[in-house]
């Protein structure tokens, strides 16, 4: 297992080509946190100011539907960027809660920080770039699969993909999540 800031430059080594000695650099600019269970990251109506490295743990993305029903719309899993881009970027108030399933730890940067790393260091640039268009990419694969497959299918991809999320997240945020019912959910899992 990685030491301290060991796991974030490995994460940013596999993200992008750089030297191992910018990937350093990088990662000597972002910050230790933790989060403990049910802790929000951030919360409707809030900007967020926070880009961060997952270094263990489960995090999810929520919104409240016109019901006032909590609905998953992401998953993050360790070893993975954390960030609501729109408010982040945008400096606006954010829609979505991101909220800590499992107790958390990793490594944040705060906007300001972000903003300074990326006007001084090109390498950061590659780096932030690969890391929207490997989010773009899978919430656009994401949407696609909410239109052309079935919950079996979508199912069995989480099951595939992203195993610890049924191992560690409560059923219902895993079915509203995959846009089905609790009891649809259970039955998915009853025939797999």
């Amino acid at each position: 297992m990685y030491t301290n800031k060991e796991s974030l430059i490995h994460f940013i080594l596999k993200v992008v080509e750089i030297s191992k000695s910018d990937a350093e650099e990088i990662a000597a600019s972002f910050h230790p946190f933790k989060l403990r269970e049910k802790e929000f990251l951030l919360k409707e109506n809030q900007i967020s100011d926070d880009y961060l490295y997952l270094k263990s743990g489960l995090m999810r993305t929520f919104l409240y539907n016109l019901k006032g029903e909590e609905i998953t719309i992401d998953f993050f899993t360790e070893d993975n960027m954390v960030f609501e881009i729109t408010s982040f970027f945008n400096r606006v108030h954010s829609e979505a809660n991101i909220q800590a399933i499992t107790p958390c730890t990793g490594f944040r940067i705060s906007y300001k920080e972000l903003n300074t790393l990326f006007h001084n260091k090109p390498a950061f640039r590659d780096f932030g770039r690969a890391i929207l268009v490997k989010e773009f990419m899978a919430s656009q694969k994401r949407n696609y699969g909410m239109i052309n497959r079935t919950a079996k299918e979508r199912y069995q991809n989480l099951l595939v993909n992203k195993p610890q999320i049924l191992k560690y997240s409560p059923l219902k945020f895993i079915a509203s999540y995959l846009g089905v019912t609790d009891s649809t959910l259970s039955r998915l899992r009853k025939n797999l």
